[in-house]
């Protein structure tokens, strides 16, 4: 019982990364980014407007693994990403247009 309860926790950690593992390196690879979009990273917000890089500094990696994390084959992006809480819709520019509960 305790292998098949850690094994579950093991896999649900690694669905989903954390925010912080990589945030301050994906800031320091866009230096063209403002200070105020900057702030709302490291506070681990999002606004209508931002990168996919900027949502992954802010919130992480989305869960892969999820059904609520889409890609539309006519353009190649994605669509929506999903998080634990949220999920994020993208333009076809690769900008967040809106997000909403789960």
């Amino acid at each position: 019982m305790r292998i098949i309860l850690l094994f579950t926790i093991i896999v649900g950690l690694l669905a989903c990364e954390s925010p912080p593992i990589r945030r301050s390196q994906l800031i320091a690879e866009h230096p063209e980014w403002k200070g105020e979009t900057i702030n709302m990273i490291n506070e681990g917000f999002i606004l209508k407007g931002m990168t996919s890089d900027q949502v992954r500094a802010a919130w992480g990696y989305p869960c892969w693994t999820c059904t609520g994390t889409i890609k539309d084959d006519e353009w190649e992006n994605w669509l929506s990403w999903e998080y634990p809480t949220q999920v994020v819709f993208f333009d076809k520019q690769g900008k967040v247009t809106r997000w909403t509960k789960k």
